[in-house]
């Protein structure tokens, strides 16, 4: 397929791309020297996902493999398979867009009669009970099935992709799916919103995550911006007596998914965001789910920033702002066999908000904090997690390690940096 021409920065890319096969040069420290950023590979030592022999997504990809998308099918196309390439996003696209540039509504995904009204008539707790099921059911899954086609991108292995300037991609879910070795840098990551919410007889069950990396390995995902765009749950209308949400995870790591690394990165508005192990019972997570959390600017987060199971999490010189208490259920959740290893945070916790909501426990034993900062001072999370619930303390010790990280720095002095250099649009 034809991509977009390149510009004076995709040329330059392609210049450095002339010798695929050979190592990129290095400096004295033995980091590599490379200026432009689709040959740009994770630092030794830079988290989880530097352990054995790093990730370099599609940094020694052949001239033949570097593209320039501007639209959903280019870039649909451009990321998949497994030969090492380059996929640079040089425009803002939109997921839910037909090739000849025209939306998709959600009704225009709707198919073998589904209407939302005729499912709320047919699902009415008056007059049904239990999960929907039957003929309407059927065909919202058919039509969830169609939009995910359109909105769902599986990277393929030995990828990097990485947006050019500050571009944003509305309405897509980005899957890392049982692949190795993928990048994914500065770029906006928007409002996967769901048309086909399922009522599951209690509550409204929504399916999309902006990103996820799903039993895949070696995977850094960086100077990225995720947020629910233009559609606040919060303010979506209530059927059956349960918000109606669109929206599901932000950023799940899941299914045996290991060695990832998340950094300089700002997350923002969301409800159910980082979610690490999707099951108590899914002890095949054990020994895997190795990921690193470390500066990214985390705010107004309502829950899982991160949840974990069984999984081991360093979280270092992360900054998490909360501004509405009506809106916050926690950050850290202990689940179980959980490893979550915290070294200098700051939280900045609105009026009205405990320190001691920081933790929630969810059938884990332990978190191994120090260095917090919570409203301006030091203080330990876990020792108010604690004082506040006597009956079932957390102990400060846990099974796992931090694995291979950067230099921590002071809380105060991360969170300098990440306010000013987090999020898409930072990199040249």
């Amino acid at each position: 397929m034809a991509f977009l021409p390149f510009s004076l920065v995709m040329a330059t890319a392609l210049a450095l791309s002339s010798t695929p096969a050979l190592p990129a040069p290095e400096n004295a420290n033995g980091a590599p020297v490379v200026s432009d950023l689709g040959r740009q590979t994770l630092a030794a030592g830079d988290g989880w996902a530097s352990l054995d022999g790093g990730t370099t997504g599609g940094a020694y990809a052949a001239p033949q493999d570097v593209h320039s998308v501007s639209t959903r099918d280019e870039l649909a196309a451009a990321i998949a398979g497994d030969t090492p390439k380059i996929v640079y996003v040089t425009e803002d696209i939109n997921a839910n867009t037909n090739s000849d540039g025209t939306p998709i509504a959600c009704q225009d995904y709707a198919v073998n009669g589904y209407s939302l009204d005729a499912y709320l008539a047919a699902f009415d707790p008056a007059h049904w009970t239990g999960p929907a099921s039957g003929p309407l059911e059927d065909a919202r899954k058919a039509s969830s099935a169609k939009q995910r086609a359109q909105i769902r991108m599986n990277v393929g292995a030995n990828t990097t992709i990485v947006g050019v300037g500050d571009v944003k991609l509305t309405g897509f879910v980005i899957n890392i799916d049982r692949v190795n070795n993928v990048i994914v840098r500065n770029l906006h990551i928007s409002d996967a919103y769901d048309c086909f919410p399922v009522w599951n007889g209690d509550t409204w069950k929504t399916e999309w995550d902006n990103l996820v990396v799903s039993g895949s390995t070696h995977v850094w995902l960086d100077h990225l911006t995720l947020d629910d765009g233009d559609t606040d749950d919060a303010s979506q209308p209530q059927y059956f007596g349960q918000p109606f949400l669109r929206h599901d995870g932000l950023l799940d790591v899941v299914r045996q998914a290991d060695l990832v690394t998340i950094s300089w990165s700002r997350m923002m508005g969301h409800d159910k965001s980082l979610l690490w192990g999707n099951g108590d019972g899914v002890t095949a997570d054990r020994g895997r789910l190795r990921v690193t959390l470390h500066h990214n600017e985390l705010i107004d987060l309502e829950q899982r920033a991160p949840r974990v199971r069984f999984g081991q999490a360093h979280v270092y010189n992360n900054v998490y702002k909360v501004t509405d208490p009506d809106r916050y259920q926690y950050s850290w959740g202990v689940g179980v066999e959980s490893s979550i290893i915290a070294r200098n945070n700051t939280f900045e916790l609105a009026e009205g908000i405990a320190p001691s909501q920081i933790i929630t426990a969810w059938g884990g034993t332990g978190l191994d904090e120090e260095g917090t900062w919570i409203n301006g001072r030091q203080a330990s999370a876990l020792d108010a997690y604690n004082q506040a619930n006597p009956g079932s303390p957390l102990s400060p010790v846990v099974s796992g390690t931090a694995g291979p990280h950067l230099p921590i720095e002071p809380a105060p002095a991360a969170r300098e940096r990440v306010e000013r250099g987090a999020g898409a649009g930072h990199l040249g």
